[in-house]
């Protein structure tokens, strides 16, 4: 059978600009040291749906918003040139993009959802309400955000008794996003409400996009500064998004977890 009985015939993962910060700005008794954190998008081909992104990484858009841009940049500077985008990457190797599944709303997520036309972009309900708001502590950007004219989709939870195996003991709101057990959202509140991580079973890969900054940063919550917390829309629920992770990668160390902003293997993903 084609791709194996595969419903994903492939994942490439790509790196769509970056920003830079001080470890000892973020955590208690660090000593002061830069950290480049890439922007991770991946490309799903699926045989049913075609291309599938999740995220569309950093546009130069995030220079483009006047005050709050340069305030952004003072904070959190980024780098992201034209060909860095992920826009410029689809259209050099020649993809239509049918479907954006989006993790949350930030800047280094929908940098490029203006860029593509006729597609369904797909989020949890309170994506689309935080997007829509576009207010500054929310951190989204109102030039960033799509035209009207862009299909949505407002993911649904699964009820109990539906929930994989594999997910069930460690997450309480996940979603069938494609409706074929081939990509499943997590819910990953804490960083920004509404955020989703994506699974994909047949690659036994989790895509847990900002629940945290890494797996440097995860073992390292508890001593996160306050200004850092408070980026956080709920630091109580960003620390039990991480909890939950670990459970899970300690209960299936066969599965692959990558956070949008550690580094990661650029190209097609290998298992």
């Amino acid at each position: 059978m084609e791709n194996g009985g595969r419903l994903i015939s492939n994942i490439t993962l790509y790196a769509c600009g970056s920003c830079v910060n001080n470890v000892a700005s973020v955590f208690k008794g660090e000593k002061k040291r830069e950290i480049v954190f890439p922007v991770l998008v991946a490309r799903i081909e699926h045989v049913k749906y075609g291309v599938i992104l999740f995220d569309t990484g950093y546009s130069k858009r995030v220079y483009e918003n006047g005050i709050i841009s340069k305030l952004y940049n003072l904070l959190n500077p980024t780098t992201v040139n034209d060909e860095d985008t992920i826009a410029y990457k689809m259209d050099r190797e020649g993809v239509k993009v049918n479907h954006i599944i989006l993790s949350h709303p930030h800047p280094d997520h929908i940098g490029c959802l203006r860029d593509f036309k006729d597609y369904t972009l797909i989020a949890t309900e309170e994506c689309f309400e935080c997007m829509d708001r576009a207010r500054l502590r929310d951190l989204v950007f109102k030039n960033q955000r799509p035209g009207s004219d862009i299909k949505r989709k407002v993911l649904d939870p699964l009820k109990d008794g539906l929930l994989p195996e594999e997910l069930r003991d460690c997450f309480t709101e996940v979603y069938d996003v494609t409706g074929d057990g081939s990509i499943y959202g997590i819910r990953l509140d804490g960083h920004s409400k509404g955020q989703i991580g994506i699974y994909m079973p047949e690659y036994r890969l989790l895509l847990a996009a900002d629940a945290s900054w890494g797996h440097y940063f995860a073992d390292r919550v508890e001593k996160m500064k306050l200004i850092p917390r408070h980026i956080q829309n709920d630091y109580a629920s960003y620390k039990d998004s991480i909890s939950r992770i670990k459970a899970f990668e300690s209960a299936h160390p066969e599965i692959k977890v990558i956070y949008t902003h550690e580094e990661f293997p650029e190209g097609i993903y290998e298992q």
